[in-house]
């Protein structure tokens, strides 16, 4: 077995300073790191200052306000870990955490990428844990449902399978090869250096070991947001690149499409048409894994999700075609301080 490599955690955050608060509190008692670096993304005292009372086992780094990936490659660029263990503000790593990771990429020597799942938090309330049951299910998730359940075991994966809300990169394999966040994504950032990774032949290994706590948003609108800002990122990488691209990503956005022009078009048909999605939506939340008493909530949520994903998706292939129109200067996606 290889030497245990050292460990560097990357938290960026911003305006969530409850969640940040338990997510530090998690960390530094999850294992031994070589640093956890928490970069607050703009102004925002009360979390900077939050951060700076976990010292010294957090370092609190100001940000200009910038996209997530430039905020992730300013931190990764000064780490002093090989791993780089990127966390969002709003999970929380169970005891022993970072130990389990140390190891495990101890025993897979020349894996460049390490990930786990996620569980539900015990203070969820009834919507968040009725977002986490659409998410994980098929009708809510597709080919993505392990990134938001629990994994079991430890087995090679494929880019698919790894979120950035719990997602560790071997630093040297990214500097090797010139590999990095790519710059100005409102979201999704991961999924394209994840595909790099790939075709650079980046070895992924996918554990049980790493799961943790994530928690959802607790409101309609929040739900929304978030969502809308998934799929806007999507649209804008699957725009941008190759490497970005997943035809299942692409459903929402298509199938949104075509109602719409069956309802322009074929208005008889528009009835019968959401008539069959509603009783789909109700079929696969009856096989969810959500309570019975929760169930019609993630019935009602599913369109929910769809709708604003696929809304999402269309407004980020605009902006990442139009970024390609604007050579030397920042997209009009970009929301870094001073973008023209």
């Amino acid at each position: 077995m290889a030497a245990e490599p050292s460990i560097t955690a990357v938290i960026i955050t911003r305006g969530r300073p409850e969640l940040l608060d338990a997510c530090l509190k998690g960390a530094v008692e999850a294992g031994k790191t070589e640093e956890i670096l928490v970069g607050v993304n703009g102004p925002d005292e009360e979390s900077l200052r939050l951060a700076r009372g976990f010292a010294p086992a957090v370092t609190a780094v100001q940000l200009p306000q910038m996209c997530r990936g430039e905020a992730r490659n300013a931190l990764a660029a000064r780490a002093r870990g090989r791993l780089l263990c990127f966390l969002d503000d709003d999970t929380v790593p169970p005891p022993g955490y970072f130990t389990r990771l140390a190891a495990l990429a101890a025993g897979h020597p020349g894996a460049a990428v390490f990930g786990g799942g996620q569980t539900l938090s015990g203070h969820a309330g009834a919507f968040e844990s009725a977002v986490a049951a659409l998410l994980a299910s098929s009708f809510g998730g597709g080919p993505f449902t392990e990134r938001f359940s629990p994994v079991r075991g430890t087995r090679a994966a494929g880019p698919e399978k790894f979120i950035l809300c719990n997602l560790t990169l071997d630093g040297e394999f990214l500097r090797d090869r010139g590999l990095a966040f790519e710059g100005h994504l409102t979201s999704a950032e991961e999924n394209l250096l994840l595909g790099r990774m790939a075709a650079a032949g980046a070895r992924m290994v996918l554990s049980g070991d790493l799961n943790l706590v994530h928690r959802r948003r607790a409101d309609l609108a929040g739900f929304a947001r978030q969502v809308f800002s998934c799929g806007r990122g999507r649209g804008q990488i699957t725009s941008l690149s190759r490497s970005g691209f997943c035809a299942f990503t692409l459903l929402p956005p298509a199938a949104l499409a075509a109602f719409c022009a069956c309802a322009l078009f074929f208005p008889s048909a528009a009835g019968p048409l959401v008539a069959a999605y509603a009783a789909a939506g109700v079929l696969a939340a009856s096989f969810s894994s959500a309570p019975l008493r929760l169930k019609p909530a993630v019935a009602a949520l599913s369109p929910v999700l769809h709708v604003a994903y696929a809304c999402g998706w269309l407004a980020g292939a605009v902006e990442g075609l139009l970024g390609g129109w604007f050579s030397g200067r920042r997209p009009p996606r970009c929301c870094c301080e001073g973008n023209p």
